[in-house]
């Protein structure tokens, strides 16, 4: 296949995400050592190819819907390379279920990440604390924290066409958070929630003190370098586990939550997280509850 017919491909599929275009650009890349093309090469060769390639399982399962996306749309046999697909995705799975047992006996309670969450409070981390406080509420990703602090005079954010950013929205009694930048944006839209919570809304403003700006006349991100600048995607995940217990991430705070409420059996919960999350609450309980269903 080549260079040309990749890019062809992907211009005839108008409605994929620039993170999904970016992700196959790297795939397509893991077979150029391969003697022919993932067109022209037998259905054998390719799954050899694939099965030989050093890499997780995650990745060659990518691989193989790179392989399976192109060949279906050049109208090329791919029946024995889906066959291989299901049989990778069942050893995924079993890996999944045994990081599963294994997290069981690491992951803290609820009750330590809100002690922690209130130990960042009292100790002025304000940063810490409200990124904490926003996972916790709202169940958010990481991405989700990458937030403009804006005052509520400056709030009138009704979805304007193209917006990519999230606005943390700081009100009188409450705060309000917009996510127009997420991971299933596509599928729910933007999202808006109110946060009712003083502590957060002082530590905003605490936070804004120390960095010695002023709300509503300055630009100022959640998230940001020591200039001031926005963080990427990456820099963002190394600076929220700086101040999660323990370091842990914000899939991982998920999973606590998420299995607490399902052993109580307590839906309304499961509900609001998948509300807020945007995932479907069938997604959210096969990928986050460590006991399974």
């Amino acid at each position: 296949m080549t260079d040309q017919q990749f890019n062809d491909y992907l211009g005839s599929n108008t409605q994929l995400a620039e993170r999904t275009i970016q992700s196959y650009s790297n795939t397509f890349t893991k077979f150029e050592n391969m003697s022919k093309n993932i067109l022209t090469a037998s259905q054998t060769n390719i799954i050899n190819f694939i099965d030989e390639y050093d890499a997780s399982t995650n990745t060659k399962l990518a691989m193989i819907n790179v392989v399976i996306n192109m060949r279906k749309h050049y109208d090329k046999e791919f029946n024995k390379i889906t066959n291989r697909k299901l049989q990778l995705a069942d050893d995924y799975q079993q890996i999944k279920n045994n990081i599963k047992e294994e997290k069981k006996g690491e992951l803290p309670t609820s009750k330590q990440l809100i002690a922690h969450e209130n130990r960042l409070y009292l100790d002025g981390e304000w940063v810490g604390f409200i990124i904490v406080h926003l996972m916790r509420q709202l169940s958010t990703r990481n991405k989700d924290l990458d937030l403009k602090i804006l005052p509520a005079n400056r709030s009138q954010r009704k979805g304007v066409a193209g917006d990519k950013n999230n606005y943390l929205i700081i009100r009188s009694n409450n705060a309000q958070v917009i996510r127009n930048n997420y991971k299933t944006f596509k599928q729910y839209g933007q999202k808006k929630n109110l946060v009712p919570s003083r502590k957060l809304n002082r530590a905003v403003k605490e936070m804004i003190a120390e960095r010695d700006l002023e709300l509503g006349k300055d630009e100022i991100n959640l998230l940001s370098t020591k200039g001031g600048r926005k963080m990427n995607e990456e820099s963002i995940a190394k600076k929220i586990r700086a101040y999660t217990f323990r370091g842990l991430s914000e899939s991982d705070y998920n999973k606590v939550f998420v299995s607490e409420f399902a052993e109580m059996k307590d839906l309304k919960k499961l509900e609001k997280i998948s509300n807020n999350r945007g995932t479907s609450l069938e997604v959210l309980l096969k990928e986050y509850h460590l006991d399974g269903l």
